[in-house]
């Protein structure tokens, strides 16, 4: 009777010990850096609608630190662009195009010339994550704002042949290159798997404001009536869903595990 009784402590004691650790693991909160790989189809208004249609693709990387705290810190680089998205393309490039609606390349026959927007966006990030899982205080509503600088411009493409007009210093007289300032806020769902497992994304809705100015000395826009230098301040809302697929790196908990 008493070795079973020993045996019945130690047992009852092991499974206490395993219960306390798993309720440990699944109400851990993890200070660790992340990295987040996003896309979002965006749509435009303003500048950015009037030149170009939409939507535009974005295509992004994050380098984030994520405090026990649920704040998170970091840095965003991303792509976007359109297809062939540019408005009043022939009205545009009027002295360009002849009658018969086309450009003429080196061959003497239709360029082919397609016509898109191409940008660049660099952003500060400060965010925070408000757990909303039991048992899951890494994920949640999270809110982020973020803060930089942006750049677009028309990318020319001729696709059946070279069009001199279009290449090397000439494209810069129509290219609309623009550079400016942006801000984003962000609102949705930060889910970080309780286990290390890849299973770690976001969604959320993001907002973006750009004010954007010419860097070229000399713009040639026959439908704006633009020909010279371009010092007009151009304001862009872009909108849309992003999504990311998030790789936790290694993290220190807040909890100390000790061992006897």
């Amino acid at each position: 009777m008493k070795k079973v009784g020993i045996g019945l402590i130690v047992a009852m004691c092991f499974l206490f010990s395993s219960k306390a650790q798993t309720s440990t693991e699944y109400t851990d909160t993890l200070g660790c850096p992340i990295v987040s790989f996003n896309f979002a189809p965006w749509l435009a208004q303003g500048a950015m609608n009037d030149m170009f249609t939409s939507p535009m693709l974005d295509f992004g990387v994050s380098a984030l630190y994520k405090t026990k705290t649920n704040f998170l810190y970091g840095i965003e680089g991303s792509f976007f662009f359109g297809n062939d998205n540019l408005k009043n393309r022939r009205e545009r490039l009027q002295s360009l195009y002849t009658e018969a609606g086309t450009i003429i390349g080196t061959g003497g026959t239709d360029a082919g010339v397609e016509a898109y927007n191409r940008g660049l966006i660099g952003m500060l990030q400060v965010g925070k994550i408000i757990p909303v899982i039991k048992n899951n205080p890494n994920s949640g509503i999270f809110f982020m704002f973020g803060a930089g600088i942006a750049q677009n411009q028309i990318i020319y493409t001729p696709w059946m042949e070279e069009a001199p007009q279009l290449s090397d210093d000439y494209v810069k007289l129509y290219d609309h290159q623009q550079r400016g300032a942006i801000i984003s806020e962000r609102v949705g769902f930060w889910y970080m798997n309780r286990k290390k497992t890849y299973l770690n994304f976001h969604i959320s809705f993001e907002f973006t404001q750009m004010w954007l100015k010419s860097t070229r000395q000399y713009v040639i826009d026959d439908y704006m009536g633009i020909r010279g230098k371009d010092n007009n301040k151009y304001f862009s809302h872009l909108y849309g869903i992003k999504f990311g697929w998030m790789i936790p790196l290694e993290g220190k908990s807040t909890q100390e595990y000790y061992y006897y």
